[in-house]
């Protein structure tokens, strides 16, 4: 984004911009659930005939689910200034002086907060997903990251929690993360696990 594009962001594009954060940490969220019901070691165990009746679907489904939320992740917090992202819309809001200093201030300090954990989402995107690392091994790359499934959880709701408190200072209103996709996915294990078991 260049100084023009800048001076001419107006109040709907920078609501439209929120709108595109909401939704990445709404795609994230889900892909998220999904991946930890595969992944979970209690459901692994009850499912675990389903999952090996249908290997390449869900070997398949589990990498995809897991790379959609890594990209989804990835996005909210990259510091380029040519594409849209947390950093730099409170850049944006610094520079046209639309929040208070002090709230500017806050603000950055939770996203500092969150970038810790960020950095592991941005070691798994840079190496393994969005490029392919060609001097470390994956073992090398998970190593490096040293990510737990909770810490994506935490990212997730600690986005949540920064853009509502965004969006509460620039419009005075807050987005309701309550889509889940923990419930359909179970509801569908179950269904293929009842249909498998008829069959034997």
């Amino acid at each position: 984004m260049n100084e023009e594009t800048e001076n001419m962001m107006t109040d709907d594009e920078i609501n439209s911009n929120i709108a595109e954060f909401q939704h990445a940490i709404v795609v994230a969220e889900l892909n998220y659930e999904i991946w930890w019901v595969y992944k979970e070691k209690d459901n692994r165990a009850k499912y675990l005939k389903v999952l090996n009746n249908y290997p390449l679907y869900f070997q398949t489904s589990l990498h995809a689910h897991f790379v959609a939320m890594i990209i989804s992740l990835y996005r909210l917090y990259e510091t380029r200034k040519d594409t849209m992202n947390l950093p730099q819309l409170i850049r944006l809001f610094k520079k046209h002086s639309v929040l208070a200093n002090d709230e500017i201030r806050n603000i950055q300090s939770n996203i500092n907060s969150i970038r810790p954990l960020w950095r592991k989402v941005h070691i798994l995107r840079n190496n393994m997903f969005g490029h392919r690392s060609n001097k470390l091994t994956d073992d090398a790359i998970w190593k490096k990251a040293d990510v737990t499934p909770n810490q994506f959880k935490q990212i997730i709701d600690d986005s949540k929690a920064l853009l509502n408190r965004i969006t509460r200072l620039w419009a005075k209103s807050s987005h309701v993360f309550n889509l889940s996709a923990t419930d359909d996915t179970i509801r569908l294990l179950e269904d293929l696990k009842r249909l498998n078991d008829k069959k034997l």
